[in-house]
């Protein structure tokens, strides 16, 4: 029971499996038995094991000495019996080592009403001048060695421990065998299942001779072959799309530079102060419409063009650059940036300065849009085990539901609690990729106190990834 890949195999089933089990084990277990049997009856030939009537037939050599011996010690009963002596006419006790319970029913032996074997004891009656001798002794196999006496149990209860581990022994190591040949099905399907989780779909198909693990391994591979189509079309619509979006920013960006043109031609020439109010708007918005087409661009170019130049850069003056540019930013509208860290001593980051400064000033200068005039913007920077954890917390309404949940979505602007006049829905799209970029992350909340929005960004900067 194996993986195998190729189908030239024999095919088993999960039943016959578990049948086979079974079988095996109970094989095992008659063996272990007749093991046992063999090597008690082995050690009975060789004089290591005494038989069970082995004391019956000693009391029964010994009798002679017992009837003529004036007094009956214990130097005369064989080891490990007991005995007692008792008056003939009032069946009175004289002397002897055997308990007060048993001695009533070796006085009922003497009498004849009961039998001499009575549960596993054996009560042998020597008739004496004066008195009965009754021997009480065990009907059961013992050890021949004193020493194996004194120190385990009977034979009995040591063969059954014996014959108890024997039979587990080979349950373990039969249920071993079988479990490492299953686990090995097991361990293949776990393979499988995390490299399609993993979205590594080129791995090998492998087979199984059992069938119902086969089944499962080959809708594994069916799974597999239909994710990589769906991946596949995913990937060249998402390319076709950015293509027609490049192309068509392309297209407009033309019109866009010849409005331009025009219109500070136009500001050149002798203007009204009402013409010159609307020219100025023309190249206002001519201005935002390139800047928007730019980012389009980028956007649109990103997986291709993008490259990532990572280089040694004190954290102290990347923060203090992300602060003044800020605070520039912020200045119309009167809002405060506040930054906090608990770095003591500057530490060396590497990262993309420019591009991961760009990053985040889209999220700080959008955090400077969304909040009121006249209130604050945190900063908190913590670095840690060559992490640095930066989270940015406006004063404005918060993130709304769907917000929180495709904030990060190119040209999302559906946001109905945060005004978005002037925003494209790329910005923070941009951000959360270079961020991935430096192998980190980002994520949107709102304050748990304030409720206001919160973008938390948690970045690898160490040089040894």
């Amino acid at each position: 029971m194996g993986i195998k890949s190729k189908r030239h195999y024999r095919r088993t089933t999960m039943r016959r499996e578990l049948f086979k089990y079974i079988s095996v084990l109970g094989i095992s277990c008659v063996a272990m038995i007749i093991l046992y049997l063999i090597f008690t009856w082995a050690a009975m030939a060789i004089g290591f094991i005494l038989p069970a009537n082995y004391n019956e037939q000693y009391i029964n050599q010994i009798a002679p000495k017992v009837k003529s011996a004036k007094t009956v010690t214990e130097n005369i009963i064989p080891p490990g019996s007991l005995y007692i002596v008792v008056d003939k006419q009032n069946m009175n006790k004289f002397y002897g080592n055997m308990e007060e319970k048993d001695i009533e029913v070796a006085k009922k032996v003497i009498e004849g009403l009961v039998p001499t074997y009575y549960g596993q004891k054996v009560y042998t009656v020597i008739e004496r001048t004066q008195d009965y001798c009754v021997i009480q002794s065990y009907l059961r196999p013992q050890f021949s060695s004193p020493v194996l006496k004194k120190y385990l149990p009977d034979f009995e209860w040591s063969s059954i421990v014996i014959l108890i581990g024997m039979i587990i022994i080979a349950a373990f190591i039969i249920t071993t065998i079988f479990a490492k040949q299953f686990s090995q099905n097991l361990n293949v399907l776990s393979k499988m299942t995390k490299s399609i989780k993993n979205q590594d779909l080129d791995f090998e198909q492998e087979h199984s001779n059992i069938q119902e693990f086969d089944d499962v391994m080959v809708s594994l591979i069916e799974m597999r072959d239909a994710l990589k189509k769906s991946l596949e079309a995913q990937w060249k619509l998402e390319h076709t799309k950015k293509e027609q979006i490049a192309a068509l920013a392309h297209d407009i960006k033309i019109p866009v530079t010849i409005i331009k043109g025009n219109a500070e031609l136009l500001s050149l020439s002798e203007q009204s102060e009402e013409q010159s109010l609307y020219t100025r708007y023309i190249l206002s918005a001519g201005n935002k419409i390139e800047q928007h087409i730019r980012l389009l661009i980028m956007m649109s170019k990103t997986e291709e063009a993008l490259v990532v130049q990572k280089d040694t850069v004190p954290l102290s003056a990347f923060v203090n650059n992300l602060v003044e540019d800020t605070r520039a930013y912020s200045k119309c509208k009167s809002v405060e940036i506040v930054h906090e860290t608990n770095q003591q001593s500057d530490v060396d980051i590497y990262v993309d300065q420019p591009l991961l400064h760009r990053a985040l000033m889209n999220i700080l200068t959008n955090a400077v849009d969304y909040t009121p005039e006249h209130s604050q913007i945190m900063l908190h920077i913590v670095y840690q085990n060559q992490r640095v954890f930066f989270t940015i917390t406006d004063q404005g309404e918060g993130f709304s539901p769907e917000a929180l949940e495709k904030g990060v979505q190119l040209f999302y602007r559906g946001d109905k609690s945060r005004n978005s006049d002037g925003h494209y829905g790329m910005g923070l799209t941009f951000a959360e990729y270079v961020i991935k970029l430096h192998n980190g992350t980002l994520l949107l909340q709102n304050d748990a106190i304030t409720g206001s929005g919160q973008v938390k960004i948690d970045l690898n900067v160490s040089s040894v990834l």
